[in-house]
């Protein structure tokens, strides 16, 4: 969220102003910084550290100097060397971004403010859930508080110099300090230091979330944490032997393909068996009629409006059937159509003459 505020505001409470470190990690910076009484601010995202960084880092403190760390996530190796337990929040730790986190109004305070003067120092946003859990009682002094009266903000002496470790970064940021009289915080939380200190070192090296060993990743941190990298390692591993065997390609069941049956003859048998026992004999002659003379129409391009003794000599021509058979059907046809009954043997003959047709 920016620290503009922040490093401004710090540069004109010292006397002899900030020097910027921008883009070599503390362990190459022995001979590039003073070593009588200075400090050095780092406030990042999170801190990590080889032990090359954190050896310097040690020595640097115990030469009488003071190491300002105000992170989310501090290397574990250092809290660990100087004898702490922190509690870190690694949901905000990994979010892409805090503006998608829940949010709510959220405070911080300073362990040295009387009570009946303490302040609370606050902004709507992520909550300050970081904690430290332990540390060693005989070097160690608490500072600062979360809104659970958590501290979030200690001191710890090395040698003759002191590391402050803070767990709440966004209190440095510019949305923070430009809150209320937020301000106040970053006074008081830097008066512990004398404003003749020698020589003030504003980090961006970490700020900008690199590290000894190169950009910050999620790989970097599970090598840090044993637990979380034989984990990574195994689901690796596990996901690999699944594309070996489990993944490849299945020929997935192909059913029996079925022939298409004609269902347009089955419905017309069906049909057909159904007229034949209702024995409704002239229905079946018409229906044939019907039938034959849509296929004259169709095959031979017969006017059927007419059946007279032109369209009998024009059929037989065209079909090859004698005039005579021709004549016959269609007298047939005649009388079905004028009678009310037609017997077994007439409608089996109409069928035996329409089907000469449909056989040319």
């Amino acid at each position: 969220m920016g620290g503009y505020v922040a490093y401004h505001y710090l540069n004109s409470l010292f006397n002899y102003g900030i020097t910027d470190v921008i883009d070599k990690p503390f362990s190459k910076l022995r001979y590039e910084i003073n070593y009588d009484k200075s400090l050095y601010i780092i406030v990042a995202k999170t801190v990590f550290m080889n032990n090359n960084d954190m050896e310097n880092m040690m020595n640097y403190v115990a030469n009488g100097n003071t190491l300002f760390i105000s992170a989310e996530y501090i290397d574990e190796k250092l809290v660990d060397t100087l004898g702490a337990k922190i509690s870190f929040d690694f949901s905000a730790l990994f979010a892409q971004s805090e503006y998608d986190m829940e949010k709510k109004d959220t405070w911080l305070s300073l362990a040295h403010e009387a009570k009946v003067d303490k302040q609370n120092y606050g902004f709507f946003f992520v909550p300050f859930d970081n904690k430290v859990l332990s540390y060693d009682t005989l070097v160690t002094q608490e500072l600062g508080y979360n809104e659970n009266n958590k501290s979030n903000f200690i001191a710890i002496d090395h040698g003759q110099g002191k590391f402050i470790l803070h767990i709440a970064p966004a209190a440095f940021s510019n949305y923070f300090l430009l809150t209320g009289n937020n301000k106040e915080y970053l006074e008081k939380a830097f008066s512990y230091f004398k404003a003749e200190t020698s020589s003030v070192y504003w980090d961006n090296f970490y700020r900008l979330r690199r590290n000894s060993d190169g950009d910050f990743s999620i790989v970097n941190f599970f090598k840090k944490q044993p637990p979380l990298y034989y984990a990574f390692l195994l689901t690796l591993a596990a996901l690999l032997i699944f594309i070996a065997f489990g993944g490849r390609r299945r020929q997935r069941f192909v059913p029996e393909r079925i022939l298409n049956n004609n269902t347009t003859i089955s419905y017309t048998e069906t049909i057909g068996r159904l007229y034949l026992q209702k024995k409704d004999n002239r229905n079946i002659a018409l229906k044939m009629f019907t039938y034959f003379l849509e296929h004259v129409r169709n095959s031979y391009y017969l006017n059927t409006q007419s059946l007279n003794n032109e369209f009998s000599e024009a059929l037989s021509r065209k079909s090859g059937v004698p005039e005579t058979r021709v004549k016959h059907l269609l007298q047939l046809m005649d009388d079905a159509d004028r009678s009310d009954n037609i017997s077994d043997i007439r409608l089996l003959e109409l069928h035996n003459l329409i089907q000469e047709y449909f056989k040319k």
